[in-house]
């Protein structure tokens, strides 16, 4: 299965850098469904004797550790961010699809916003503003510097002439 991005670039356009959204960003519910797991693990050897019991005490937190660890994962895996040669493209989304492409000599700046543990590990929020409107924020991403100099350097190139 091929990505959107890949099924929606025009002819001669090609992909320059492609994002990613950090782990780190999941961390919360990568904890949080990890301690679930731990408690339907804990819950399963407490009860070993008691079938009635265990079911319930064990699949609950079960369930819900897998469902928020699958829930942050294809959250992860199904947001792409792409930067071509003509233009940014985001797309969110598994089974409903959230796309915004922004031609890069629309392009007027971009904000980069890092706490303290994005910075030290290296994930950010960016925020790309355009000649009359701007993209959503686009949350905890890796190496956000990097993307930035990226889209300053292709939108150098891509400027209408005399600006």
């Amino acid at each position: 299965m091929s990505s959107y991005v890949d099924s929606v670039l025009a002819e001669g356009e090609r992909i320059v850098h492609r994002a990613a959204i950090s782990r780190w960003k999941f961390f919360l519910s990568y904890l949080v469904g990890s301690l679930f797991l731990l408690t339907a693990v804990g819950a399963y050897v407490a009860t070993e004797n008691h079938a009635g019991e265990s079911l319930a005490m064990v699949a609950v937190p079960l369930v819900l550790g897998i469902a928020l660890i699958l829930s942050a994962v294809i959250r992860r895996q199904t947001t792409e961010l792409v930067l071509t040669d003509r233009r940014i493209i985001t797309k969110r989304g598994l089974i409903s699809r959230n796309t915004v492409e922004m031609n890069l000599n629309k392009v007027e700046s971009v904000h980069v916003d890092q706490s303290l543990m994005g910075r030290i590990f290296n994930y950010g929020d960016i925020t790309v503003v355009g000649t009359g409107s701007s993209l959503e924020p686009l949350l905890g991403i890796s190496s956000p510097l990097e993307l930035r100099k990226k889209i300053g350097s292709i939108a150098q190139v891509v400027a209408p002439k005399g600006t």
